[in-house]
């Protein structure tokens, strides 16, 4: 059983980022031979209920990695939550772009906010085509800490533009 740490972090930009999650992962205790100490960080809470965690160390363990999941969202057979992929938020934006052109300005207005360590609830508070849209909140959420996780990936190299520049490929530049 992972033990569980609720985050409250300041994300104002990508070095405070990484500062903050990797001053949460030195307070986690060292395994001892043949016993694997896993953490649960509760990072987000939607509008649901449902968390957005990070489950560390990730399966590969390559030192600072974490498994991003979304409680409710996608599951395994089993039940047990299935990590989202980059996949992920290309499908759950092709739903939410599709609805008009002024959607497809939002949605994507509001993830390139994320992408520049905007608050995200500030982002989501300020829809306005998408107020109290469950689906909206979560792939923007999901967005930010995917590109928090690719620059933790790829510390020295492109980081979240990796995902952005995928963003753009299939929906355009972001505004």
């Amino acid at each position: 059983m992972p033990q569980l740490v609720t985050v409250n972090m300041r994300l104002t930009d990508r070095a405070r980022i990484r500062e903050e999650m990797l001053n949460f992962w030195m307070r986690e205790r060292p395994g001892a031979p043949g016993v694997v100490t896993k953490y649960r960080y509760n990072v987000e809470t939607l509008s649901d209920g449902s968390k957005i965690y990070l489950m560390r160390p990730a399966r590969l363990n390559k030192g600072c990695d974490f498994v991003i999941y979304i409680e409710n969202f996608l599951k395994f057979n089993n039940g047990n939550d299935k990590p989202p992929r980059q996949d992920t938020v290309f499908e759950e934006l092709d739903a939410l772009t599709g609805q008009s052109p002024a959607h497809k300005q939002e949605i994507l207005n509001a993830i390139r906010r994320v992408w520049d360590c905007e608050n995200v609830d500030t982002v989501i508070g300020q829809l306005q085509l998408f107020r109290g849209d469950l689906k909206a909140e979560r792939v923007i959420k999901l967005a930010m800490w995917l590109f928090i996780e690719q620059d933790v990936t790829y510390w020295s190299y492109t980081g979240r533009t990796m995902l952005r520049g995928g963003i753009e490929d299939r929906f355009g530049p972001l505004p």
